[in-house]
């Protein structure tokens, strides 16, 4: 075989190798890629002996604890990183944060000392939310209780948030009750100016 013949092989198998390097490419597998920019939109459940509530954060700032989900319980849980969580209420847009107190606050910007908890998943399926800066749970007890393992209302269960899919349910019941109630093929739908004379459609649900 000529000179020529072996360059040109040679120059055949690289082509080959190179083009098997490129379709066998690995993206980065960096474990903190994964947690990146997951979200989940929950409102944050706990309880005692003698109340059930909610943490809900208001537009002005305050946090407390709602006997039931509202719009201010909507919560984005975002993992920033492993087993790290920032916690953003939906309607105020504010930020979960703790001062060294143990003081909840809702606030516009994000600070990472004050406002990034260690999420620890507890065996029952509750969390619990720890300020490793200021070494506080996320509770909703007083100000200035001590961070003991069984502070009051600092375990929490992330719920799905339902208030969207139970709010689409009651309109569109409310929208077929409306077609239920009215005659669209009669003469006079609304049955009004007519002495003596019933809607079909009312006849039937008689």
């Amino acid at each position: 075989m000529s000179l020529c013949a072996h360059i040109s092989l040679f120059s055949c198998s690289l082509l080959v190798l190179l083009s098997l390097s490129v379709s066998s490419y690995i993206p980065d597998s960096n474990p903190l890629l994964l947690f990146n920019d997951q979200v989940r939109e929950r409102h944050l459940y706990t309880d005692n002996q003698r109340k059930e509530l909610f943490l809900e954060m208001t537009p002005d700032g305050k946090v407390t604890g709602s006997p039931a989900q509202t719009s201010h319980s909507v919560l984005e849980l975002r993992s920033v990183r492993e087993g790290e969580t920032v916690i953003k209420g939906v309607s105020s847009s504010l930020f979960l944060c703790v001062d060294s107190t143990g003081q909840l606050r809702g606030q516009s910007h994000y600070t990472e000392a004050d406002c990034t908890f260690r999420e620890l998943l507890l065996a029952d399926g509750y969390s619990r939310f720890f300020s490793s800066h200021h070494k506080r749970y996320v509770s909703l007890t007083s100000k200035g209780s001590t961070p003991q393992h069984g502070l009051p209302f600092s375990r929490f269960l992330p719920l799905r948030n339902i208030l969207v899919s139970r709010s689409m349910t009651n309109t569109a019941e409310n929208r077929q009750q409306n077609q239920q109630q009215l005659d669209l093929d009669s003469d006079n739908p609304f049955g009004r100016g007519l002495t003596g004379i019933v809607s079909p459609q009312f006849s039937r649900d008689k």
